[in-house]
């Protein structure tokens, strides 16, 4: 996204129009911030994280999250990023492996791991 945005500046330099720049500028921003608010949404700083077979539960301040794992989930060496589906929506959380302590962490991989075989292995 930063090297979006410097781009999208740099290409406004050489419009010649006023407007256009500033609509370039401003639609940047834009992206930017829209941007900035999902990553804090699906990348949270603190909270509590149940998790129960496939079924999990997450709560902080701002956020309440309830539901399963979905196959959509991905497993990366250094963070997991879960796909939730709730009853009424779904949604994406990022857990990275320096928030949790490292068994933790290799509990919630193997446990999403099993999710998506058990999805497959149900097709």
């Amino acid at each position: 996204m930063v090297y979006f945005s410097l781009f999208a500046v740099c290409y406004s330099l050489f419009l010649t129009s006023i407007l256009a720049q500033f609509i370039c500028v401003a639609s940047s921003a834009l992206c930017g911030y829209v941007s900035w608010h999902w990553y804090k949404k699906s990348h949270p700083q603190q909270g509590v994280f149940i998790l129960d077979s496939t079924q999990c539960r997450f709560e902080n301040n701002t956020l309440k999250i309830n539901g399963h794992i979905s196959n959509k989930s991905r497993v990366y060496q250094g963070s997991v990023w879960l796909y939730i589906n709730g009853f009424a929506s779904s949604h994406w959380l990022i857990i990275n492996a320096s928030g949790v302590d490292e068994l933790s962490f290799v509990r919630l991989k193997r446990i999403t791991l099993s999710a998506r075989r058990e999805h497959e292995e149900s097709k």
